[in-house]
């Protein structure tokens, strides 16, 4: 009876438990185009950004100016009233128009910017994920060989074909590996947290990394003139460009005009309260005319000058990371050959004759524990090579704007 209570409490929790969202590598830009908590913050900028690219560019609105005057008695007074607005007499408008724009398409390549960024991250992560799937595998199929070979020692041991020291010896080394399997699955929980970060997911949401580690495949050709920082480079050259033009603009500042409507009463005597009314216009020119505004036409050209080095900048640092990456990939896969090549067989190799040998009572246990262990290291050692190989290639599709 007890063993049906368990059964159907363990049938329930797993119907209540969520399921597990397996991943890909290529679903992982989709998930965080649209659920990443960091990138949707960062597009309020290009909200922020289009609000002052709308309100920029606009002309003064006109002023209404009101006087009147009166005296105690309220016999005599005047009053006017007047309309008046200032006029930019070169293209300052448009040069500010410009400079916003800019401003705007910069933002949106901040934007995309921060978007690759998270995705290459993301795209490390789950090749580490992979790479501790490979590894506990590998392990989980040690464990099991180790375990049956400590049941065949203990066997032995019972029939008095091996001592017990043996027999102990090798039930420790099975559980020595198990204890490795408990910390790979320590390390995952770690790289699936940071992943769901990512990913915009609850604490309470369950992934796994879905698939294998793939082959070494080369890496995706890209464009470096396509990444988003040198593209928002560029923009921030654009804007440095138009505000010269803007400062240049400046040295001419802007009119002001109007027209005006004033009447007066007053007393004229010996006739008495007369009204008058007049029709006038007004012209404010600022002195001098012509303003140098060389300081800020220089701070201006500076600012071009350094936004051109920072974009030349982005593109060669990008180039020498890819062509670090590449190298960095073609060590790794030279040495994923060798070891699949040359040192795996030998160390399968050099097992078998251990335990041969060990059957045959002319070898020590020790020497088997020696040969499990150089295969486990170079089956792990394996499993590292690729998963470095895909990180490099991760690294070297980003720094050519893939």
């Amino acid at each position: 009876m007890i063993r049906y209570i368990l059964f159907f409490t363990f049938i329930v929790s797993n119907i209540s438990a969520e399921p597990t969202l397996i991943l890909s590598e290529a679903s992982l830009a989709d998930r965080i185009h649209s659920q990443n908590p960091d990138l949707k913050a960062a597009r309020w900028k290009i909200q922020e950004a289009l609000g002052q690219w709308q309100q920029a560019g606009r002309p003064s609105r006109p002023r209404l100016d009101v006087q009147w005057q009166q005296t105690p008695d309220l016999r005599e007074g005047q009053f006017q009233v007047g309309f008046s607005r200032s006029f930019p007499i070169t293209q300052r408008l448009a040069w500010e128009k410009e400079i916003s724009k800019s401003a705007l398409e910069a933002a949106e390549m901040e934007v995309r910017r921060t978007e690759q960024v998270i995705i290459a991250e993301a795209r490390l992560i789950f090749v580490q994920a992979l790479a501790l799937k490979s590894r506990r595998k590998a392990m989980a199929t040690q464990q099991q060989e180790a375990e049956a070979f400590a049941e065949a020692v203990k066997k032995n041991q019972q029939r008095a074909e091996a001592s017990a020291l043996d027999a102990a010896q090798a039930k420790l080394d099975a559980a020595s590996l198990l204890i490795e399997q408990k910390q790979l699955d320590a390390q995952e929980i770690t790289l699936l947290t940071s992943l769901k970060k990512l990913l915009g997911m609850q604490p309470a949401d369950r992934i796994s990394a879905g698939g294998e580690l793939p082959p070494l495949h080369a890496a995706a050709a890209g464009d470096f003139s396509r990444r988003a920082d040198y593209q928002q480079a560029l923009r921030e050259v654009d804007r440095a460009r138009n505000s010269v033009q803007r400062e240049l603009a400046n040295r001419v500042d802007d009119l002001e005009a109007g027209v005006y409507l004033s009447g007066m009463r007053q007393e004229d005597a010996p006739e008495g309260l007369r009204s008058d009314l007049m029709l006038g216009f007004q012209l404010s020119i600022p002195l001098p005319f012509w303003n140098d505004n060389s300081g800020n036409i220089a701070t201006a050209k500076a600012g071009v000058e350094r936004s051109e080095r920072e974009a030349k900048a982005i593109l060669a640092h990008a180039q020498n990371d890819a062509t670090g990456a590449t190298a960095e990939m073609q060590e790794w896969k030279k040495l994923d050959q060798q070891i699949t090549a040359e040192l795996m067989p030998l160390a399968e190799e050099q097992l078998k004759l251990a335990q041969e040998a060990y059957a045959r009572g002319q070898g020590e246990l020790a020497t088997i524990f020696r040969a499990r262990a150089q295969k486990r290291q170079l089956t792990l050692a394996r499993i590292d090579a690729r998963s470095d190989y895909h990180q490099a290639r991760i690294r070297r599709e980003s720094a050519s704007g893939k």
